[in-house]
């Protein structure tokens, strides 16, 4: 999904900042099932960056299921991050390292010493092609952490090198094709099943989060069967889901094979399968240009179905589910370069056929309030009400928060703007701000550790009934949304249903 602003949260990268030595002699020291590491103290959270939970996906590796990790006999300095999965650059990086050898893993635990504690698995987002398991850890360390949680954040494969689907691959590896990304991510969670014990953490209680990108790599995970048992809830912030976010195998190899081409490799056969796994990184990232068009594939093992569809027929992980988005999720689309021309190309969407739904004062206004609601809105509302349906715990949120310094400035949350406040970091110094922080990292902490974010203290969540929308609004005020924007959202809810062939059970307004 989409690539969230950067702007606003000021991302400071201090963990970067301790020395490519060896860990201090009195940092703490795990024994995981690869050998022995040493992490570090900060900030009262021990914290152990660049662990490997799978081995580098290179050489032969590249493009394959993520492979084990070959243990060592020498304690390990786990005192910083790993590199970053190939990207392309940007200003606010300049100085990590990348490579391909990016498949680890980051731990903060308040302590190690045999607590089950809840475990809080974090996707990063970045429109599939930019990010990394840094994310959470940004600016500081995150608050949640030192009540009582351990959070986990893993690195996966971006843009080509975790999205490809390609003839020769298919036939060389058919179950475990295209969507190596997802791979890599159930691998991350396998690793958690193991050693998260290790941390103070409870591998029996592992709640499952994102934003964007993340949020939609939480929807795949809850479709897919690969991970089952992995995680005992889930949450997924401005995900997306019914529309715009998988493509059939056969279209994937299509758009796999016009990249080849791109790279200079013509023919679909093992020859040419070589040929690409032997090109150098910054040629595999030359090869795709323009705005990032990356996404799951149905390749029939690992996503059987279309997420929605999966989602409609019950065919997902029976665990909680916790759905949302902002008010503003188009602050993105000035990147993905989506105007009224590509609305309409891409997704069939006429703006002047919706615009007596929205009132809009101007064209310019319309086209945000659709690129929101069509996207993310009804994804939000929408993944939910199907969870709803086939018996999950199911809750939905709407954010509308803006601290007060942008309130004259912004005309709604941008597109993962909530996403710091839920771990307990608030952007904005102001008291407000501060106590939402609060408050938000509040109902998380209580859903991690019992599927329930309700608590002494905290506004009341009410639980999403199926057929009925009430998606709890959190801003200035915080309260529920009865049949929340019904009249503009029921038009995307008879187009998924039109497209997916599925039924909604949805309700529209007379």
């Amino acid at each position: 999904m989409a690539l969230r602003p950067i702007s606003g949260l000021a991302m400071g990268l201090c963990l970067l900042c301790v020395p490519a030595t060896a860990a201090r002699p009195d940092a703490p020291s795990v024994s995981i099932t690869s050998g022995s590491i040493k992490g570090i103290n900060r900030d009262n959270i021990i914290f152990f960056g660049g662990i490997p939970y799978a081995a580098a996906p290179t050489g032969a590796n590249r493009w394959r299921a993520p492979q084990p990790v070959q243990p060592w006999s020498v304690p390990r300095d786990a005192s910083k991050f790993g590199a970053d999965c190939p990207q392309p650059a940007r200003a606010k990086d300049a100085g990590i390292p990348q490579s391909e050898d990016c498949l680890t893993i980051n731990v903060a635990s308040p302590d190690i010493k045999g607590r089950k504690l809840p475990v809080l698995f974090v996707v990063h987002g970045g429109a599939y092609f930019v990010g990394s398991g840094r994310e959470p850890f940004e600016p500081s360390m995150p608050p949640i952490v030192q009540q009582g949680v351990v959070l986990v954040a893993p690195n996966y494969r971006l843009g080509r090198l975790g999205f490809f689907a390609h003839p020769a691959l298919t036939a060389e590896a058919p179950d475990t094709t295209a969507n190596f990304w997802l791979m890599d991510q159930v691998a991350a969670l396998k690793w958690v099943r193991d050693n998260v014990a290790r941390f103070g953490g409870d591998p029996g209680n592992v709640t499952i989060i994102g934003c964007s990108a993340g949020g939609s790599s939480i929807n795949a995970l809850m479709a897919t069967p690969m991970a089952r048992g992995l995680f005992a809830r889930a949450s997924a912030h401005s995900g997306g889901g019914l529309f715009n976010a998988n493509r059939p195998l056969p279209l994937a190899q299509d758009q796999g094979m016009a990249f080849a081409r791109r790279v200079g490799v013509t023919d679909d056969n093992a020859a040419a399968l070589s040929a690409l796994r032997a090109l150098p990184t910054d040629r595999i990232l030359a090869g795709d240009s323009g705005a990032p068009d990356f996404g799951a594939m149905v390749d029939g093992t690992w996503l059987p179905a279309p997420l929605s569809t999966q989602f409609a027929q019950g065919a997902i992980a029976h665990v909680p589910l916790i759905t949302g988005s902002t008010s503003n999720e188009a602050s993105v689309f000035g990147l993905m370069g989506f105007d009224r021309a590509e609305m309409a190309r891409r997704f069939g969407i006429d703006l002047d056929a919706v615009a007596p739904l929205y009132n809009a004062p101007d064209d310019a206004t319309l086209l945000r309030q659709v690129q929101t609601d069509f996207l993310f809105t009804s994804a939000a509302l929408g993944m939910t009400q199907l969870a709803a349906r086939a018996g999950l715990s199911a809750r939905a949120y709407h954010f509308d928060y803006l601290p007060p310094d942008q309130r004259n400035e912004k005309p709604g949350a941008d597109h993962c703007a909530d996403r710091p406040y839920w771990l307990g970091q608030s952007p904005s110094p102001d008291p407000q701000s501060m106590k939402l922080a609060r408050t938000m990292s509040g109902w998380l902490l209580n859903y991690v550790r019992t599927g329930d974010p309700n608590g002494p203290g905290l506004p009341e969540w009410p639980v999403t009934r199926a057929g009925q929308s009430n998606p709890l609004l959190i801003g200035q005020d915080i309260r529920p949304l009865p049949d929340y924007r019904t009249r503009q959202l029921s038009p995307w809810f008879a187009k998924w249903q039109k497209d997916s062939g599925q039924q909604f059970g949805w309700t529209s307004p007379s």
